[in-house]
Order: C-alpha cells, then sequence, then structure tokens
C-alpha cells in the first residue's frame, strides 16, 4: 500500500542535498583551500649547501686570456661593417655576417642609406665578459654603440647578440 500512499508529510532523506550537485563543485573547493594556505606559507628561497647543482646553475665559464680583446675586436668590425654603407649591395652581406640569426631577424629590413655617416673612433670599452657572453662599448664619431656579444663555446667566433645605437643616432 505504500506505493498508493500520497505524498507523506514526514522529511524525505536529506543525503541527496550534501552531495555535490556536479563533479567539479569538490575539486574546486579542495584547491580554494590549498590556495588560501599557500597565500600564507612563508617560503625560504635561499639556496641549500647541500642541494646539488644542477647543469647550468653555474653560470657561464670564466673568460680566458684573450677573450675580451677578442669581444672588444668583434664588436668594433660589426660597428665598421654597419658605417660601411659605400656599396649598399655589399652593406647587408658584409654587416650581417657579424650578427647572431635573431640579430639578423632584428637588423634585416635596415636601409643603408639611412644609416648615418661615421666611424669607429677611440677604444673600446669593455663590460662583463665571460667565456660565451660579452658587452663592450665601441666609440664612434657619432656616440657609443652598446653592443652584446655570445658565442656557443670558448672556441666560436663572437656574434652580435644586440646593439644599441648611440641616442644621437636614434633621434633622427
Amino acid at each position: 500500500m505504500a506505493g498508493c500512499s500520497g505524498p507523506s508529510d514526514a522529511p524525505e532523506s536529506e543525503a541527496p542535498s550534501e552531495a555535490p550537485t556536479s563533479a567539479s563543485e569538490e575539486p574546486a573547493e579542495e584547491e580554494a583551500a590549498e590556495e588560501s594556505e599557500d597565500a600564507s606559507a612563508t617560503w625560504d628561497v635561499a639556496p641549500s649547501e647541500e642541494a646539488p647543482l644542477v647543469r647550468g646553475d653555474e653560470g657561464p665559464a670564466e673568460a680566458e686570456a684573450g677573450d675580451a680583446e677578442d669581444a672588444a675586436a668583434a664588436g668594433a668590425d660589426a660597428i665598421t661593417a654597419f658605417f660601411d654603407t659605400k656599396d649598399s649591395e655589399k652593406w647587408w652581406k658584409n654587416f650581417s655576417s657579424h650578427l647572431t640569426p635573431a640579430a639578423q631577424e632584428v637588423w634585416q629590413y635596415t636601409d643603408p642609406g639611412r644609416v648615418p655617416s661615421g666611424k669607429v673612433q677611440g677604444s673600446v670599452e669593455l663590460g662583463p665578459v665571460s667565456a660565451t657572453d660579452a658587452e663592450v662599448a665601441v666609440p664612434s664619431t657619432i656616440g657609443d654603440f652598446q653592443v652584446v656579444l655570445v658565442r656557443e663555446t670558448g672556441k666560436d667566433s663572437w656574434k652580435v647578440s644586440a646593439i644599441e645605437p648611440p641616442e644621437e643616432a636614434q633621434e633622427g
């Protein structure tokens, strides 16, 4: 007879209303609780003496004898080629040979006719130099060019990865 009776005034079990309505509710609540805990955590980021060094943690190898001089010469040669616009047909071939592929992408659309006249003048000033990275300032008649050079190993040739022309040359 239970099937024939009308609705009961007795409350139904509350179990279905306590269960999540979707599968994503419960994990979202857990993630929110975890994020709350993470936000209040204090992290110690100081290196541990016991932590093993991973290849690359030590930074670039130190420069060897002659690396700084070679980087300075490569930077000066690149800026000399930059200024050598007498033959616009050959300009890109000569200048691009001093650049990394990424730097070639940046400079490839340069119109040699818009390159200011100038020449390297004075001694190149060295910045930080390692076995694979170097920064130099190349003095010229229009101001100092900041040049970043790189190479894969200490045996490779230096290539220019970035050039920042002097402010005087950028204003035109």
